[in-house]
């Protein structure tokens, strides 16, 4: 237990009066790790105030709309951590109906003060003075509505210290407190007994975010430590979407499982907190072996370098199938089930290959970043030897690097038999692994002209026969893609958008419509025209008449051209 969770647990045992002021930046888990250590007292039988309140400040504009907020939401031990509902309130209404009554006579007197409010009025605005000896918690004070100072905040926490024997804890993130910075800084030594930065390792937010003992969660225990991620939002909120991914790889090989959620943990990360983590685009077409290439032609910029100090010692050597969909996955939140099955599929026969072999991964990493003595004939004649033997398993990203470095180092003869190999030994493939725009290949890559001469002539006898509309409709139906289905919709011109979305009939005419369109988003190079393509056909189709354009103003479709002139 870190010293920030020994001050809690003592704050939350002891009955005496005080305030506790719990500071941290936004998003790094101030909310949860509390709730986390009120159970933990709760469950242990150390919390010593019979009754607590939760309120968050956020939107409160009054500290009328304050005090009452403080009234409505208190519970006893038992509805601590689930909070106040209508039966609580209920409760706390009966309690404030007896004290109204008993306090009628006095009522009557300054019932002209309430402005003809009346008792119930009057009720309303006393109910704060049920609100003593118990746990208070006031959450989010940078987000309070302008009408409720912090200083304000500060003073009803004092007086519920001095004059009504409460425990008060105040939680912010005191670098956005704006102008009232600097009177907070000044008032919260006189107020506060206890001011703790809450400011967790990453093995302390994993431990505090996840307390389960199976396997998954000591699995994203590690993930998240090895990264470094100290976010607890973050963390929660990828344990969640982890328990959903491995619900739906059940029955998956174990080395399955633990490719897809490190891959998910680390792509979550990127979605969730883009400010810390490397973004979405590096991780997608990170590839360690092609970086090292790359780094051999040019010097990389300080984000690339700082990306990859992040990610360097991670398990995540580059982004096949099955990591492209989890990446999407994260993305999206939630995961395409029907490609999530094939590429673990595809995945596990992998992993199978390579707990028997694996001498392609074994000569880079051994002879190649591991040793300073291996001769240079060495190196290549082992790896041309395992580029071959296990030329099925390689990606073509990593194919392309031992390719280049044979042609560079005077064996283009080899270099030209290991593309013809490579592509036979990948003849059954779908059709789209020939399209050399799938792999995500850079400009950096340097990508090898008889590799993409032998691709594009494979992709050339490989042309995609469906139907655009087939296609098109079948996408309203499984509210998902693959990377076929973007290559036959990229062919697809405004005109031909515009006749397929006019065809379009019943149920499936929107969700189509939809999936084209966030396909379009998916970021993939090929798809960069579908989107704009679609829209364009939408905006004439919307032109035709009124309706016509409400209806697709309801898709969420800008019907204003962009290209348009004002003038």
């Amino acid at each position: 237990m870190n010293l920030v969770a020994v001050e809690i647990a003592r704050f939350l045992a002891s009955a005496e009066p005080g305030v506790l002021c719990i500071r941290g930046r936004w998003g790094v888990g101030k909310t949860f790790a509390w709730k986390r250590h009120l159970a933990d007292a709760i469950t242990a039988g150390q919390l010593a105030m019979p009754g607590y309140s939760y309120v968050s400040l956020f939107g409160l504009n009054s500290l009328d709309d304050l005090r009452f907020a403080v009234f409505e939401n208190t519970v006893d031990h038992e509805h601590a951590i689930a909070g106040a509902d209508a039966d609580t309130f209920q409760t706390l209404l009966t309690r404030g109906i007896a004290t109204g009554r008993k306090a009628r006579p006095i009522l009557e007197i300054v019932l002209p003060f309430f402005k003809g409010q009346g008792v119930a009025g009057a009720i309303y605005r006393s109910a704060f003075l049920l609100v003593r000896n118990q746990l208070v918690c006031l959450d989010d004070l940078e987000r309070a509505g302008p009408g409720l100072a912090i200083r304000d905040v500060l003073g009803l926490s004092s007086f519920l210290k001095e004059e009504r024997g409460c425990k008060v804890v105040l939680l912010l993130n005191d670098e956005r407190l704006g102008g009232e910075a600097a009177e907070f800084a000044d008032q919260i030594e006189k107020v506060a007994d206890l001011t703790l930065l809450f400011a967790p390792t990453a093995a302390e937010a994993a431990a505090i975010a996840l307390r389960e003992d199976d396997e998954l969660s000591r699995l994203l225990r590690v993930r998240s430590v090895s990264l470094g991620i100290t976010n607890i939002r973050v963390i929660v909120k990828t344990a969640r979407l982890a328990r959903r991914l491995a619900e739906l790889l059940d029955g998956r090989d174990v080395s399955v499982v633990d490719q897809a959620v490190t891959t998910l943990v680390l792509a979550s990360w990127s979605v969730q907190q883009p400010s810390a983590a490397p973004p979405l685009s590096f991780v997608r077409e990170y590839n360690s072996v092609a970086y090292l290439m790359r780094l051999q032609d040019r010097q990389p910029d300080a984000d690339e370098q700082r990306w990859q100090e992040a990610i360097g010692d991670y398990p995540f050597a580059h982004a096949d199938d099955l990591d492209r969909v989890v990446i999407e996955g994260a993305a999206a939140g939630y995961f395409h089930e029907e490609l999530l099955a094939a590429a673990a599929a595809e995945a596990q026969e992998r992993h199978r290959h390579n707990q028997r072999g694996g001498e392609f991964s074994r000569v880079w990493q051994d002879m190649y970043h591991g040793s300073l003595v291996t001769g240079d004939d060495d190196f290549l004649d082992a790896l041309r030897d395992a580029g071959t033997a296990e030329a099925q398993w390689i990606s073509p990203l990593n194919i392309n690097s031992a390719i280049r470095l044979l042609r560079e180092n005077n064996r283009g003869s080899e270099a030209d038999t290991l593309v013809r190999h490579y592509v036979a030994a990948h003849d059954r493939e779908r059709p789209e692994f020939f399209d050399i725009g799938s792999h995500h290949f850079t400009r950096d890559d340097q990508l090898d002209d008889g590799l993409r001469d032998a691709f594009a002539e494979r992709a050339a006898r490989h042309l995609d026969a469906r139907e655009p509309m087939d296609v098109l409709r079948a996408l309203g139906t499984r509210r998902g893609w693959d990377r076929a289905d973007i290559l036959v919709m990229a062919r697809c011109s405004e005109d031909d958008f515009e006749r397929m979305f006019e065809s379009l009939t019943g149920e499936v005419m929107k969700p189509a419509i939809q999936t084209l369109l966030q396909m379009g988003r998916s970021g993939e190079q090929v798809s960069a025209g579908i989107t704009e393509a679609a829209t364009a056909a939408l905006r004439r189709i919307a032109a035709k008449s009124p309706l016509r354009a409400r209806r697709i103003a309801a898709l969420g479709i800008s019907l204003k051209d962009p290209a348009a002139s004002d003038g």
